[in-house]
This record gives structure tokens, C-alpha cells and sequence, in this order.
């Protein structure tokens, strides 16, 4: 796990992805936070970013978000 800690927000601004995009991945299984702040804050790591970056990929080439869990889970 890397040092770093992402907010949902920063997450989303460090993926060039829409912060609704990433509520929906997690609320589907994709990306899943790391841990929780003290305040309760879903906190997210680099692994996170990789991860939004190779499902945006993957879109790109025309596979659908059921193809890309198939993928992750693999």
C-alpha cells in the first residue's frame, strides 16, 4: 500500500475522472477504498488511481464495465 492518502475528491481530480464516477465504480465494486479517516472519510490510495486509470483504458478499447470486473476480479 503506498503512503499516500486520497480523499474520494482528490481521488477523482488525480484519475481525470468525475467525482459521481467514482462513487458509482465503488458502489459496483470497482474501486474500493482503502481505510476510513477518523472522521470517517473513505480514503483511497495510488493503487486507486491506477486502477480508475486502466478501467478509463479499457472503456476506451470498447469493453463494457462487466467486462472490465471480469478483468479485475481475474
Amino acid at each position: 500500500m503506498s503512503a499516500r492518502s486520497l480523499t474520494i475528491g482528490r481521488l477523482a481530480e488525480s484519475a481525470g475522472v468525475n467525482l459521481e464516477t467514482v462513487r458509482y465504480y465503488e458502489r459496483i465494486g470497482l474501486v474500493r477504498p482503502r481505510a476510513r479517516s477518523e472522521s470517517g472519510y473513505r480514503l483511497y490510495d495510488d493503487d486507486s488511481v491506477e486502477r480508475l486509470a486502466f478501467i478509463g483504458r479499457a472503456k476506451r478499447l470498447g469493453m463494457s464495465l462487466d467486462d472490465v470486473a471480469t478483468l479485475i476480479e481475474a
